[in-house]
């Protein structure tokens, strides 16, 4: 396990979120990998995935409050001029409710050229039970 978390954070992951959304939506629905830590006009984006002009920002409460929500707004803003478009989720989209965010991600993804299709986790299962 640790080996694991490990090379998640060599990949980019930087918190808890950060590796929930990984694990619990990208990987777990068959999503394509986006770049992590992406560095871009003097601001990081958390996911981006470049072929699809798509980024996932992942809001904990560190930096997101005062100064940080309009640091956010304003990098957000420069990424819809640039034709890119962002998705925002905190905690409790990604922790409870992983099927639903893969789902909203995949559905953009797809308009953006994605030719994939999402995969049914186990959680998918018993949310339609």
């Amino acid at each position: 396990m640790i080996h694991g978390v490990l090379a998640d954070v060599v990949e980019g992951v930087q918190s808890p979120l950060e590796h929930r959304y990984l694990t619990d939506v990208e990987r777990a629905h068959g999503l394509p990998g986006g770049r992590r830590q992406h560095r871009s006009q003097g601001s990081v984006r958390d996911v981006l995935y470049d072929e699809y002009a798509t980024v996932v920002e992942l809001d904990g409460r560190v930096g997101h409050d005062d100064e940080g929500w309009f640091k956010d707004m304003r990098r957000d803003n420069r990424s819809t001029r640039a034709g890119e478009t962002t998705l925002r989720y905190g905690w409790v989209d990604v922790v409870e409710r992983p099927c639903l965010v893969a789902a909203e991600v995949a559905v953009v993804l797809r308009r953006r050229g994605w030719t994939g299709v999402a995969e049914l986790c186990p959680a998918c299962a018993r949310t339609v039970e």
